[in-house]
């Protein structure tokens, strides 16, 4: 299958739509907005605000048609609305065809688009899924709390194309679809449909990933709700990486001084494996208020409502299951561990989980003394592990995987929540739960933020700070799990983490600063065995990140360095300095065609990064080989014009004169020099 048609389509539509169409002010303000990638990466973002601020006013005197949008974030226990920002900034659109994306400054991956993930900047590396065969993947998914629901005065729909080009043997493309639409001012629904298809630079490194979200929200003064429903089916080959590193850092050595051998001929480790996880998402809040009216004192006739208390209910579903399979069992690569057939291999993990929280809220500013908002709720959690087991009864005597396990667990939970979000200099958040029933009775989670504006020499400074204390069980499987190659029954004790984070934001001279300190005990982590195991130490983590974009002229120059210290390298690996440059120049071609002309490169020293384990799909500490100290560059050239943005990019440039030790993970190597393209093209009709 190919997306080369749709692509060929797209660009015959445009240029045919283009002198037709008449130039608004709204197609050079919202030029992505996908939903599930949000740009933090863009030090310039600032500079394109002002377009999305411009008055209705001054826009209809202008004689544009306006599209106003309103995206925001919902927190995924009790579904407070945070504002949130859309991918609305035409520049850097050509940072969507790595794995990176915009979301991390870089990361351990396999190679290809949809390829198992772990960003390589520890405050990225949180999961946000409790299935953890679902952490290396959550790169390509959308939590709920992550995902952007919109409220728009006009239907809005974005197609997304990037491709490669130069050999479809080894084809990168990503099609991605959104689309959303106010039914009446209360009520919105939307649709995503997104495909990641790349047939590998290396042999049996294929992924084929399809992402689908259906969703919507309805706001009127009593009733808000907002609901998502997700079918993600991924799919991913899996090659145990390549089998001697020399074939990219001595490629003549290799080939006897004839040739460098082709990506595709490279060896690798195995010939048959895939791996296919399908997750199916239900994410369901909706609360209804209890106030009154208050009459407008400059006008007797107009009334506003005014919230007293909410009732709050959050309904979550999650099914996610993962299947290993090879058609041929390679003791040499496990060790010779083929614990439940020697021929092949299929195993099973899966996990089904219903989470119900009620809450009650006590409303912030209803009353003049009312200057913070109270909630309290309950939730009632229901989780579903299904593993296989070599003590369970078979099921299927031609099958000797189907020895199928049940674990169940009934988990409720206790909670407050103490707010102020209507301040005008100070807001902040602080949430606390324990576990009152079940296996992770005694569990507590606490955390919070402050946020604070100031005004230094007519400029606003932004300060936020905040932390963390956990107290959890380890997972099930962490616990206990068995496969072809992988088996352990282990009991850990419960793992403390405490965090600390403070951020400082100067928009007028483009200018954050982020420090974070960790401090980890009993960590669970997969040892150089690939097998979990508790450290009962403490390991202190500290990462500082600081962003700044230059302007001189036409001349710009984006920065993004993150410095990561971590007590015990050996167990938490993590690169000493991280960072991301980009130079370039930006202006305007014929006063109509924003153009982006530049190079940018990621790097970070050489550190031990974590392998990667096909057959449970963990990354693991290791001490063979050390990974970085290499520039991945790319030179490209970006376009934004009316409706539509697109861009031409060299991708790996850095491969023409660097040195050759291009991995991201051990024994896995970067993509080859190739040449990438890519279209986004809107609609707000």
């Amino acid at each position: 299958m190919t997306l080369r048609p749709t692509f060929c389509l797209l660009q015959a539509l445009l240029w045919l739509s283009l002198p037709i169409h008449a130039q608004t002010s709204a197609s050079q303000r919202i030029d992505g907005g996908m939903g599930r990638n949000i740009n933090q990466n863009n030090p310039s973002e600032g500079t394109n605000r002002a377009q999305i601020d411009q008055s209705d006013e001054e826009q209809s005197e202008k004689g544009i048609d306006t599209l106003r949008m309103k995206p925001v974030r919902i927190d995924a226990c009790l579904g407070q609305p945070m504002a949130a920002d859309m991918d609305t900034v035409p520049l850097n659109f050509q940072n969507n065809a790595f794995p990176e994306r915009t979301n991390t400054l870089s990361a351990t991956h396999t190679g290809s688009l949809g390829s198992p993930f772990r960003s390589k900047v520890y405050t990225d590396q949180a999961p946000h899924h409790c299935f953890i065969f679902l952490h290396s993947y959550e790169q390509w998914l959308t939590a709920p709390a992550d995902f952007v629901f919109l409220n728009t005065t006009k239907p809005f729909t974005t197609l997304e194309y990037l491709t490669s080009f130069g050999n479809d043997q080894s084809q990168e493309e990503n099609f991605r679809f959104y689309t959303s639409a106010n039914l009446n001012k209360h009520l919105n629904i939307g649709a995503s449909y997104e495909i990641l298809y790349a047939r590998g630079f290396y042999n049996r490194s294929a992924t084929r990933d399809k992402l689908a979200d259906f969703f919507g929200n309805y706001q009127s003064e009593r009733y808000e709700a907002y609901w998502k429903v997700s079918f993600n089916n991924l799919e991913n080959m899996e090659n145990g990486g390549i089998i001697d590193d020399r074939y990219i850092t001595e490629p003549l050595l290799m080939s006897g001084g004839l040739r460098e051998y082709e990506s595709l001929n490279i060896p690798v480790h195995l010939t048959n494996a895939t791996s296919k996880i399908k997750n199916q998402q239900l994410f369901f809040n909706h609360k209804y208020h209890l106030g009154f009216k208050r009459t407008n004192k400059k006008d007797s006739l107009q009334t506003t409502f005014v919230p007293v208390t909410s009732l709050i209910h959050t309904l979550q579903i999650d099914r996610s299951y993962r299947q290993y399979l090879s058609e041929s069992v390679n003791l040499a690569y496990f060790d010779s561990a083929a614990y439940i057939d020697p021929g092949y291999t299929a195993d099973t993990a899966a996990l089904f989980t219903v989470s119900n929280t009620l809450g009650l809220a006590l409303r912030e500013g209803f009353h003049d003394w009312a200057q913070m908002g109270l909630t309290a709720f309950v939730t009632h959690e229901y989780k579903r592990y299904t593993g296989l087991s070599p003590t369970a009864p078979l099921r299927d005597s031609s099958n000797a995987f189907s020895r199928v396990q049940l674990h169940q667990e009934n988990l409720v939970w206790g909670g407050a929540e103490l707010s102020r979000q209507q301040g005008k200099v100070l807001t902040y958040q602080a949430r606390g739960r324990i576990c009152l029933l079940g296996p992770d009775m005694g569990d507590t989670e606490f955390s919070g933020h402050l946020n604070t504006r100031i005004n230094f020499k007519n400029h606003p400074v932004s300060l936020e700070a905040g932390g963390h204390l956990f107290n959890n069980r380890p997972d099930y499987f962490l616990e206990t799990y068995h496969s072809n190659h992988f088996s352990w029954n282990n009991h850990f004790d419960r793992v403390h983490s405490m965090g600390l984070y403070g951020t400082l934001d100067i928009p007028a001279l483009d200018f954050t600063f982020k420090a974070t300190v960790d401090n980890l005990t009993n960590h669970v982590y997969f040892n150089r065995k690939a097998l979990p195991t508790q450290f009962g130490g403490n390991i202190q983590i500290l990462v500082a990140e600081w962003k700044q974009h230059l302007r001189w002229g036409i001349l710009n120059w984006d920065n993004h360095l993150a410095y990561q210290t971590s007590s015990h390298p050996d167990i938490i690996p993590l690169p000493q300095l991280t960072a991301y440059s980009n130079i370039y120049m930006k202006g305007y071609l014929s006063k109509v065609l924003l153009t982006q002309v530049g190079v940018d490169c990621r790097y970070h020293t050489a550190y031990y990064a974590p392998a990667y384990q096909p057959a449970t799909g963990q990354f693991y500490t290791q001490d063979e080989v050390k990974v970085g100290n290499y520039p991945f560059m790319n030179a490209y050239a970006n376009f934004h014009l009316k409706r539509a943005r697109f861009y031409v990019m060299y991708a790996h440039v850095s491969r023409l004169f660097a040195n050759p030790s291009y991995f991201s993970a051990p024994h896995y190597p970067m993509n080859p020099a190739i040449l990438k393209v890519g279209l986004s093209w809107n609609f707000y009709d």
